[in-house]
Order: C-alpha cells, then structure tokens, then sequence
C-alpha cells in the first residue's frame, strides 16, 4: 500500500532575458500598438534574416512592435519569462494587450509558440506556429486565431504533428484555425510564409511597400526574481526492507496521464508502476508517484522540487533516479528530461508527443513506446524522437506496437524486460540539480 502525502514546495527562478525589441519609427504613444513575439530557433540571428527581419528588409511595413528574445540553453522557452518580458515593454510602450500576436518557426521556436499561447490563454489573439512540434490540451489557446504551417518532408518535427493540432482545434475546439502544408518542402519553407502579403495581412495588416521601412532596434534585458509556493499530493511506495537497512535505493518517478486521477488521487493506483507495485513485483525501488494538480500538463519546475525533496528526505541512490510516464506523463517525462539530462538514469516516455532539443539526451538512456494504431497522439513523433536522439549517440530503443491504440503502457509495463533494462542503468553523473 502506498503512503499518501501532501508537501509544500518553495519554488525560486532567476529570470534573465536578453531580447532585441523593433520600435516602428512612426510610433505614438496617443494610440495603441500591436505586439508581436516572435521565437526563434538555436540561432536567433539565421532566423531573423530569413524570417521576420527579411520580411522588413523586404518592404515589408514596421506598423507593429517586434520582441524577439534569445532562447534559453536548454533549447526549450520559459513561457513565464516570455510573458514577464511582455509585461514589461507594455509598461514603457502603449501596447494594445487585445491584439498580441505570437509567431515561433521551427522545432524550438514553434513549440514555443505552442506553449506560450496554451499557457496564458487568450493572451494572444493570433497565433502562428511553423514546423512545430505538437502541444497537449490544445483548447486551452481560447478564442485566439491560429494559422498553422508545415513542411510535409520536415525531419525535425513530423507533419503529422501539424495535422493532428489541426484537426483537434478545428473538430474539438471549434477554432478559428488552417493549416498550411507545403508538400514538397522540408524545414526551409521561410520563404512561403514570411514573404506572403496575405499573411502579414491578415497577421499585422501591415503592406509590403518599395524600399526599406524604417524602425528602431533596441537591445533589451530584463532581470527578475521569481518565486512562489505550491502545496503537491504524492504517492510513495517503499521496498520491503527499506527501514531494516541503511541501503541507498533506486527511484523511480511515474507520471500518470489525464483523467479521473487529476481529480481522485486513489486513480493513479489503478495502472502503471503503481498497480504492478501493489500486485507484488519485485520493487527493490521507492517509486514516486505524484499527482497532477489540475487539467494542465505537467509543471517541470514543481514536479523537479519535489524529486529533489523526496532524493534528500530519503535513502535514494542518486546514480540510479528513473522516470517514465504515460501519454501526459510521457510528454512531462520528456520535459523533465531534456531541462535536466544529468538527473535521470533511465527515461521511459510512452505515448507522448515529441518536444524540441532531445539532443540535450545525447549521453541518456532511453526505451520509447507507442502504439501503431494511436489516434490520439501520433506515433510519428515517437519515431522522430527515436531517430534525432540515435544520431545523437545516445543509447535508445523504440518499441512501436502494431494494432496498437492509445494504451501502450499496459503492453510495455507489462514486460519484464524494461524492467530489468530499466533497473540496470546507472548515471555517473550523480546529479540532483541545483
């Protein structure tokens, strides 16, 4: 029988954001201004010579403003430091808050976009995501307009990704939504999007005139200190022999997926690692199960706080931490990951959807799983991670269940070989995180 606890968690961030911000040389503070953001991939500089500041190069009217930060290491955006940027030209400029406008191309840049916009909703009132990978709880964007755009050959990020988010938004969320998809083109489809009159039309209702439209650009930084305290449920399981011993123990974290157990914590017994733990597997591990604190998907920075409470609460071998998690949990588990690739041992996603920057996962160890027949969340994505993190180096395995829906984790939890490949990583790092 699992323990069952509630703990408070004190959560600090330093927010340091270096952006270059495009004041319109007609600009009056008598009227109100659009704000558009714009996220860049990796190399902000590339994309903004062939994206937007092509566009202005191109003729293109400067009638809006222009934020364009520079992406964190990690290779994922900080939403909460994006929107702490905004907060902060609007008190220096006169913003109009009902007309922001978010635009993200590339695997980084257009999941970002994603994420920004599902985060805050009805924060930006047009959204335009570019070889994005796909998002959870897509519904969440509210009544802004979304224009999706793709390469159906991309590498980074699968096509069906920008199909799926389509179809949820146009069938379940009823949204003023289109896709776009070039199918004879790959990543660079720059070109076709930030060179499209009717685009910037309907986007800024901004003209491509002759000659160069002028604008000023202005380097920018904004430095904050965040905090803020949460209250998190959990499940915790201890071996047989955990208060005879003085043993350092595996843990293994487990994400569950959406559903009645973000309501009814007794739920997250019912499948899982959780089940197979009560029915008496050989759990020589604490395992680590917390709940869900609302219809979101899952806060990295919270879930983080807790493993470092539970890692110095109790005997855990730091060399030998473990996550896995299903659909929702699948896609926080590949979060986790990727903003803390020296913490884990072994990373276990199963039906979840692909985020950028795996490569951060280049000395991990990794066992993906899907179902073949998923119509849910795309089997593509799985396969893309698979391929990006195996050109990495890293060691990684892709299990795809043919005839297969959604549920892949009764399959996979239910082979004993994950678990004896899982239990049988080490990480040399010995890290927990700052």
């Amino acid at each position: 029988m699992p323990e069952y606890h509630q703990t408070e968690l004190s959560i600090e961030k330093q927010i340091d954001v270096d952006y270059l911000l495009y004041v319109p040389a007609s600009y009056d503070s008598s009227t109100y201004w659009q704000l558009v953001l714009y996220l860049t991939g990796s190399d902000p500089n590339e994309s903004i010579n062939s994206g937007v500041g092509k566009a202005l190069a191109a003729g293109l009217e400067c009638k809006f403003f222009l934020a364009v930060p520079q992406l964190k290491e990690t290779g994922i955006w900080d939403v909460e430091a994006l929107m702490q940027m905004v907060a902060d030209i609007e008190t220096k400029y006169n913003i109009d808050t009902t007309n922001r406008g978010v635009i993200g191309f590339g695997d980084e840049g257009g999941y970002g976009t994603w994420d920004v916009a599902t985060s805050y909703p009805n924060a930006f009132s047009k959204i335009v995501p570019i070889n994005a990978p796909a998002c959870t709880e897509i519904c969440r964007l509210g009544a802004g307009s979304v224009r999706i755009f793709h390469g159906a050959m991309n590498n980074l990020a699968p096509a069906a990704d920008a199909e799926n988010m389509y179809f949820e938004l146009d069938h379940y969320c009823k949204s003023d939504v289109e896709l776009t998809l070039f199918d004879t083109l790959g990543h660079n489809i720059q070109d076709e999007v930030f060179l499209n009159e009717d685009f910037w039309m309907w986007f800024t209702g901004s003209n491509f005139k002759q000659g160069n439209q002028s604008h000023q650009i202005i380097e920018k930084h904004i430095s904050r200190q965040i905090s803020r305290t949460v209250k998190d449920n959990f499940l915790l399981y201890l071996p047989r022999g955990y208060l005879k011993t003085e043993t350092q123990w595996p843990l293994l974290v487990f994400l569950h997926g959406s559903g009645s157990a973000i309501q009814d914590i007794e739920k997250i017994r019912s499948t899982g690692p959780p089940r197979l733990f009560e029915e008496g597997m050989n759990s020589d591990f604490v395992l680590l199960a917390p709940q869900l604190h609302a219809n979101l998907p899952w806060d990295v920075e919270r879930t983080h706080a807790l493993i470092k409470k539970i890692v110095s609460k109790y005997q855990i071998d730091k060399s030998r931490i473990y996550i896995t998690g299903l659909s929702r949990g699948g896609f926080g588990t590949w979060e986790l990951a990727v903003e803390h690739p020296e913490l884990f041992a072994g990373i276990v996603p199963i039906s979840a959807r692909d985020i950028p920057a795996v490569e951060r996962l280049a000395s991990s160890n990794l066992w993906i799983f899907h179902g073949g027949d998923d119509d849910g969340v795309p089997w593509q994505g799985s396969q893309f991670m698979y391929s990006r993190l195996d050109k990495a180096g890293s060691n990684v395995q892709f299990t795809l269940y043919e005839g297969v829906g959604h549920n892949a984790w009764d399959r996979a939890y239910g082979d004993p070989s994950l678990w004896q490949w899982l239990l049988a990583q080490t990480n040399r790092n010995r890290r927990i995180g700052s």
